[in-house]
């Protein structure tokens, strides 16, 4: 993981209120001599925060995918009783 990565999931991670996260890491950047970093962090924080909202939609169950799953069921049961 990248300097620039670790960062990001740091601010990303934070409790912190956001404009206090922002002046922290400022500061921290400033004190470490990492400024230079501040545009990959914020690419890397980009990512973070898209990644986090796929995953949202990925979990969301949709009326037609709980539809689909109930009709696979029982299709699946139909198929595996044996016939009389």
């Amino acid at each position: 993981m990248t300097l620039a990565a670790q960062y990001a999931k740091a601010l990303y991670e934070s409790n912190a209120p956001e404009g206090a996260r922002l002046k922290n890491l400022r500061e921290t950047l400033r004190r470490r001599g990492h400024e230079k970093l501040l545009q990959q962090i914020y690419t890397e924080y980009k990512r973070l925060v898209e990644e986090e909202k796929r995953l949202q939609e990925y979990k969301k169950i949709t009326p037609e995918k709980e539809q689909t799953r109930i009709l696979l069921e029982l299709y699946q049961k139909l198929v595996h009783t044996p016939s009389l």
